[in-house]
């Protein structure tokens, strides 16, 4: 084997690789919807909407949607069939705060995200600093 073309090997190896790997990721189709519908576009998306012309005459296809038309939908974990509000304290930046998955709720055509003010407990166990 000559030594000075393994470099070229490797490479041509690492792009060979690649581009299967993306050959078999592109328009992964192993596990269709029972609805017909994308997993990432709502249900209760108008079928009028799910697709568009461009100004090229291309039909593109909706990949993504949330509709928030039916008033008191919870996004509580098992509640919702594509989305699910977190019970989390948010440390970003050192802000005091916590999520809580019953203030995420719809009304009116829209998403609300309660906030309330007040004293909150909060347990939680972090693997890094302490042993449970």
């Amino acid at each position: 084997m000559n030594r000075n073309n393994l470099p070229v090997r490797a490479v041509t190896a690492l792009a060979l690789l690649h581009a299967t790997a993306r050959a078999l990721d592109y328009d992964y189709e192993g596990y269709p919807s029972r609805s017909g519908v994308a997993a990432w576009i709502d249900v209760d998306t108008p079928l009028d909407v799910r697709t568009k012309v461009s100004s090229r005459g291309e039909v593109w296809d909706l990949v993504m949607s949330d509709e928030f038309e039916i008033d008191g939908r919870t996004f509580e974990a098992g509640k919702d069939h594509l989305w699910t509000a977190l019970d989390i304290p948010d440390g970003v930046n050192a802000a005091i705060g916590l999520y809580n998955s019953s203030n995420v709720y719809t009304r009116g055509g829209k998403l609300i995200n309660r906030v309330d003010e007040g004293p909150t407990n909060v347990t939680y166990f972090n693997q890094w600093l302490e042993v449970p």
